[in-house]
């Protein structure tokens, strides 16, 4: 879905301060992610700056999400508890204004991951982020949500962000990123926790994207394949600043 909207300038500055707001504050993100992302998203999310917590149990993923500063539900494995603890989530998001970022993982394939899509985009103010055949898997319900205030952030070669607080392009990243089993979905996390520091989601997105992209270049600089470019990563996104930022968005001078 295009809402054809008039792209906003992104400098350095501007992913710097969200990202420097992001290591003040280290805000906790509630990721209800994929079994095979867990480990990744979590030292992606450390290496931001923020703090993981992976709770599951439908009993207690309330209360984890209550005082988190954004929530991931990601459906890469979905099952029955996850199913279960989904509305939970979406209570605590609802009730308590928390940001909350949507990973529809293979939403095309299965009618359980549409029909859970679907019921995560009855709530308002959240960002989704897929590829584009997710994104294009759910172009109708997205259509009819549109004046749910969604932001939606479509990843690939160049990420397009798009909301009712602006739209971005973010061209930064590297082959190696798509190699490596949960680099993506780690993106919903660190999109996550820019968003619980920064008000503007679309900008939110915007920087943890700039950011992580950035630091998969620097990665497949210093590595020789897969296996090495995963380490590479969390290093890099950990090293990120501002003077980094400036050299690799042609601001140097």
């Amino acid at each position: 879905m295009s809402m054809t909207m008039t792209e906003d300038h992104l400098d350095a500055a501007r992913v710097a301060a969200v990202l420097a707001r992001v290591t003040a504050q280290r805000p906790r993100v509630q990721c209800l992610t994929n079994t095979v992302a867990q480990n990744i998203t979590a030292n992606m999310l450390l290496a931001f700056g923020a703090i993981p917590s992976m709770a599951i149990h439908v009993d207690e993923v309330a209360a984890m999400a209550d005082g988190a500063g954004a929530i991931l539900i990601n459906i890469g494995t979905i099952n029955a508890e996850s199913e279960l603890a989904i509305p939970k989530l979406l209570e605590v998001a609802r009730d308590k204004a928390k940001p909350l970022v949507f990973d529809p993982v293979f939403v095309e394939l299965s009618p359980l991951r549409q029909h859970v899509a679907r019921e995560v985009l009855r709530l308002r103010n959240i960002v989704v982020r897929g590829n584009a055949t997710e994104m294009a898997a759910l172009e109708d319900v997205l259509q009819a949500a549109r004046e749910h205030n969604l932001t939606l952030v479509t990843t690939g070669k160049i990420d397009r962000i798009e909301g009712a607080r602006g739209a971005f392009s973010v061209a930064h990243g590297h082959p190696l990123m798509t190699k490596v089993t949960g680099v993506g979905c780690a993106a919903g996390a660190l999109i996550a926790a820019a968003c619980a520091v920064e008000s503007n989601p679309a900008l939110a997105a915007a920087a943890a994207l700039t950011a992580y992209g950035i630091a998969g270049e620097i990665a497949a600089e210093r590595s020789n394949g897969p296996g090495s470019f995963a380490v590479a990563l969390i290093d890099a996104l950990a090293g990120i600043d501002e003077a980094t930022l400036r050299a690799r968005m042609g601001e140097d001078g």
